[in-house]
């Protein structure tokens, strides 16, 4: 395939399959690993983003080759597909469209806030909207996340997702603030269906924190509000010996 791609290593956990609508992404979030992944340089993946090269044709040959999959197809892993650029080009869009057409589910994964919600006419039963949360505090997230939505108008997006049918999760990775990261499952328990829950990796910071307490609690949490879940693996090795029954959430029944 062209555009869609089977993710590997850490984001096979989150999708098995997956499109990059954009390359680049306009958020400047300091804690993003897609530069070095992509080997771009931080000031050239946030300044000069594109839309990727013959991307709707390109689309429409994979989507007709996967046609009524019954794996969910995430938007986007290297990219936001709701990034300002989008408020323009409307491709994130033209892309669910696209993938309708074919009967192929989809999840949205985005830090752009209520700029997503202009799409949600689009989404079906078999298909979820996400947002990844990492602050709740507006001046973390202004400083680990400059341009992305803040954590109100995520939280706004996702509450209106779920007002609307739509099946909704939030990524907890990274966790910089473990406090933090609890506050949001307690925060949005009543509006939020499934939480993906990891850590934070590529940076060494991240050493001082007791992962063990963290992935614990959450875990309570999360069975405290009978919400299911899922750990990811670089926070299950902290977890010996502790119970919880991961929910796989990227195939639709």
């Amino acid at each position: 395939m062209n555009i869609i791609y089977e993710p590997k290593g850490r984001a096979a956990e989150y999708s098995l399959l997956a499109a990059n609508i954009y390359t680049g992404c306009q958020h400047g979030c300091t804690y993003c690993w897609a530069p070095g992944v992509l080997r771009m340089d931080r000031a050239e993946f946030g300044g000069n983003v594109a839309t990727r090269k013959d991307l709707l044709k390109l689309i429409e040959k994979d989507t007709a080759n996967i046609a009524c999959t019954a794996k969910r197809v995430l938007l986007c892993f290297t990219c936001d597909p709701y990034q300002p650029i989008d408020e323009d080009l409307k491709l994130t869009r033209v892309v669910i469209r696209i993938l309708r057409s074919h009967y192929i589910p989809f999840q949205v994964l985005t830090k752009g806030g209520m700029r997503a919600a202009r799409d949600f006419d689009l989404y079906s039963k078999y298909d979820a909207f996400a947002t990844t949360m990492t602050f709740l505090n507006p001046s973390d997230s202004a400083e680990w996340e400059p341009n992305a939505a803040t954590p109100a108008d995520r939280i706004e997006a996702i509450k209106e997702a779920k007002e609307k049918g739509i099946q909704t999760w939030v990524s907890l990775e990274p966790v910089i603030d473990p406090a933090q990261s609890m506050e949001i499952i307690i925060r949005t328990h009543e509006f939020v269906d499934h939480y993906k829950i990891g850590k934070w990796n590529y940076d060494e910071r991240a050493k001082e924190i007791y992962w063990r307490d963290f992935g614990q609690r959450a875990i309570e949490l999360c069975e405290k509000y009978g919400k299911s879940y899922y750990i990811k693996n670089d926070l299950a090795r902290y977890l010996n010996g502790v119970k919880f029954t991961n929910t796989d959430t990227r195939i639709v029944k």
